[in-house]
This record gives C-alpha cells, sequence and structure tokens, in this order.
C-alpha cells in the first residue's frame, strides 16, 4: 500500500481550510497515511496530497527534498486563479504537481475537484430555516471592511472551529449573507439564497454563481441572494471523479 501524507492548513482561525482533508471522508485515504500541517516538513512517503484553498502562489517555496522524493504530488481542491495572468510562482507550483484538481469552475487547465467537505454528510437532510438571514463572516477581513451587523441578525464567524455548528448555523437562514469563500460555497451546498460579499477573485468560480453585493449595500441588496438545487449533486459528482483520478494514480 503507499504511504500517503495530506498537507493543508489545519489552523482552526479558518475553519474551511481546517476540515479540507479528504482523510476526514475516505478511509482508504485514512487508513494509508496522515495530514500534517502545510507549514511542517513533510514526512517520507510515497505520494503527497497538497490542499487547502490558494495556496498554490506560495506552495512552491514549501517544497523540500521529501516532496520531491515523493513518487507522486498531488493539488486536490486547490484555487488554480492567479492575479496576473503569467506568474512564476504558480508556473513552478504547477510543473511540480503530477495532478492538480481546480476548485475554480471554468478553468480548463485542470480537472474540476471542489472542497471535499461537499461529501459530508451534514448536507444531506438540512433542517428547516429558521431566520430571514443570517450572517457568517471571515473573522478579521468583516472588521476591517466595518460590515455592519444589524441587531436580531445572527452572526457567525469563520474562527469557530465547530463544522457541526456553523452548518447548522448557515443552515438556520434563509438567506446567508456571508464574505467567507467556505461560507458561500457552505450555503449553496445547503440550497440556501447566497449573498457574497467577495474581497477578491476567488469568489468568482464557484460551481454555481451566487448573489453579489458589497459591505456597504448588502442589506439593500438581498433581493440579489441566489439558491441552487442543483449545486451538492455537481461538486459531489466531480469530487467523485477526482477521488477516482487519485486514487488510480497512487495505486489504491
Amino acid at each position: 500500500m503507499t504511504d500517503l501524507i495530506f498537507k493543508h492548513h489545519r489552523d482552526t482561525t479558518n475553519l474551511g481550510d481546517a476540515v479540507c482533508s479528504p482523510f476526514d471522508y475516505y478511509p482508504e485515504l485514512a487508513a494509508n497515511g496522515k495530514a500534517v500541517d502545510l507549514a511542517c516538513p513533510t514526512p517520507r512517503a510515497d505520494a503527497v496530497i497538497y490542499g487547502g484553498g490558494k495556496i498554490m502562489g506560495g506552495l512552491a517555496k514549501m517544497l523540500g527534498p521529501e516532496d520531491y522524493a515523493a513518487k507522486t504530488r498531488i493539488a486536490w481542491g486547490v484555487s488554480t486563479l492567479q492575479k496576473f495572468p503569467i506568474s512564476l510562482r504558480y508556473w513552478r507550483a504547477f510543473r511540480a504537481m503530477h495532478l492538480i484538481g481546480s476548485r475554480d469552475w471554468g478553468d480548463n487547465r485542470f480537472p474540476f475537484a471542489p472542497c471535499v467537505t461537499c461529501v459530508s454528510p451534514a448536507f444531506d437532510a438540512p433542517p428547516a430555516p429558521r431566520h430571514d438571514v443570517v450572517l457568517y463572516l471571515h473573522h478579521w477581513r468583516s472588521r476591517k471592511a466595518d460590515l455592519p451587523r444589524p441587531d436580531g441578525v445572527p452572526v457567525l464567524e469563520n474562527n469557530n472551529p465547530s463544522f457541526a455548528e456553523t452548518i447548522r448555523h448557515i443552515a438556520s437562514g434563509q438567506v446567508v449573507v456571508t464574505n467567507s469563500y467556505h461560507g458561500t460555497y457552505w450555503a449553496l451546498l445547503l440550497g440556501r439564497k447566497v449573498l457574497c460579499l467577495p474581497f477578491s477573485n476567488k469568489f468568482s468560480k464557484f460551481r454555481v454563481a451566487p448573489g453579489y453585493a458589497t459591505p456597504a449595500n448588502w442589506q439593500a441588496q438581498l433581493g440579489r441572494a441566489q439558491a441552487s438545487d442543483e449545486m451538492l449533486g455537481l461538486c459531489r459528482e466531480a469530487t467523485a471523479a477526482f477521488r477516482a483520478s487519485v486514487t488510480s494514480r497512487i495505486g489504491l
């Protein structure tokens, strides 16, 4: 069997990065390896999988001798969007991988591989909404943007370490207003109407688009919120296909 390492940001100050390990969802992967923090040295392994969102811009600098000694290097569910059309940093990271799954729909250079959290049973039968609107916010960017938090609107931030509590909170709103990438993603998976407040281009390539507004005007733009009853199935289908590619590549 293949000795396997999954490297991602494990710091729960950003919950989405902390819960993105395929090992949490696929026993055949967990049985053959372990997850380590992206910033830690890579243990010797036959295969290394890298994940956790927008890591590709800095990944090439993080790769060490043990990474290059691995027979297979895979990027799973990473953002492949570049700030500039030509980027030496991204080129080096792409070149170092044997297989790349992009979470950015429409980047046809790579197979589509959304965040693996979509396979969680937490999305199977969400409860009915209890609030007209809820906020799920990036914990420090929201304060920096002075984003309004009206009285009576439930709020949770993305540094809450409980995935179950976070999904319950998001599911409790008919409309979810969020400036979190994973908050937008999870709300779409739950079939909720979503109003996204983007702060970078990473919010532009969801498999199904949310509605968009700004931190200053979101209360006046609630009618722009968009829902999808297809997002969960589409993302699970894509994840199953990429999982099959990974297990075939590493011989599991």
